[in-house]
């Protein structure tokens, strides 16, 4: 599988008073794909100044992905979820060498899935021509799902995010199938207000991708300027609405905890500057 760069739109907009002006025929709708169980002081930083008493508390929370409907450029998924392997398996058709041990030591990560919940049944039933997937990151609760969806559409990354995958010990073929990820390069973007250089995914203002890097090294998230209200998908920017909340950044499960509570922060600012957003967290509706 090969990179390629995504090709960035202009940005024609100046500032976020000018985007939420021009609300555009888009949409957003929610999908749960299953259930995971976290900690409760991975997902909020329990070294955090405002952090209190915050023990290990075990959260079911939802796995996400999102349908984004734009009337004039078609069908997207931000994420996508799980595939239906995880409907009476666990850690869905891990496969490897040492797969049978690494399942044993605990260290495949491990779902819950209830029948009709995975992304194909929910691409089916909403009859949505899929036109391309933008992937906030790739943990396998964002990118599992891809096994069941076609291949022959773009599916994209922001710039520098790592794909792991341990053939032939212990993977999950994934992103098998896919020829070309595109890649989203911020530093072809246009700075904006708070949020920095953002991707206007479409060049007409209604879906953006903007950089926070912390839980992976390339890290996205997404605005959708619908007519009522923008929202902002945090997607593991921030895992629960607790930790937009307090303003408490993830600790466990981030790469680099210092930057992801900076990117976090500027999610939260700009929450604030711009009241009417609505904030929908990674694992969290």
């Amino acid at each position: 599988m090969k990179r390629e760069a995504f090709m960035v739109k202009k940005n024609n907009f100046n500032d976020w008073k000018e985007v939420f002006k021009n609300p555009k025929p888009i949409t957003v709708k929610s999908f749960i794909t299953g259930h995971v169980i976290i900690n409760k002081r991975g997902a909020l930083n329990p070294d955090h100044p405002k952090a209190r008493n915050i023990g290990n508390e075990s959260l079911k929370v939802p796995i996400l992905a999102h349908w984004i409907h734009h009337q004039e450029f078609g069908d997207y998924l931000v994420d996508a979820g799980l595939d239906h392997s995880y409907y009476q398996n666990p850690t869905g058709n891990i496969k490897g060498i040492f797969s049978w041990l690494f399942k044993k030591l605990g260290y495949a990560d491990e779902y819950f899935q209830e029948k009709n919940q995975d992304i194909l049944y929910h691409v089916k039933k909403n009859s949505i021509k899929l036109k391309g997937v933008f992937l906030s990151h790739l943990h396998s609760d964002h990118m599992a799902g891809i096994r069941d969806l076609p291949k022959d559409i773009p599916y994209a990354v922001g710039k520098g995010e790592k794909y792991i995958d341990h053939k032939p010990f212990f993977y999950g073929d994934y992103l098998n199938g896919i020829e070309v990820l595109y890649e989203i390069d911020f530093s072809k973007a246009s700075n904006m207000p708070i949020l920095g250089p953002c991707a206007d995914i479409f060049g007409d203002g209604s879906f953006w991708a903007i950089p926070t890097p912390g839980h992976t090294k390339g890290h996205i998230s997404f605005l959708v300027n619908a007519p009522h209200n923008p929202i902002l998908l945090t997607t593991d920017a921030c895992f629960i609405k607790l930790g937009f909340e307090k303003e408490i950044g993830s600790s466990d499960y981030t790469e680099d905890i210092l930057m992801a509570q900076l990117s976090l922060n500027n999610l939260v600012e700009f929450k604030k500057a711009y009241k009417d957003v609505k904030v929908i967290c990674g694992h969290e509706i």
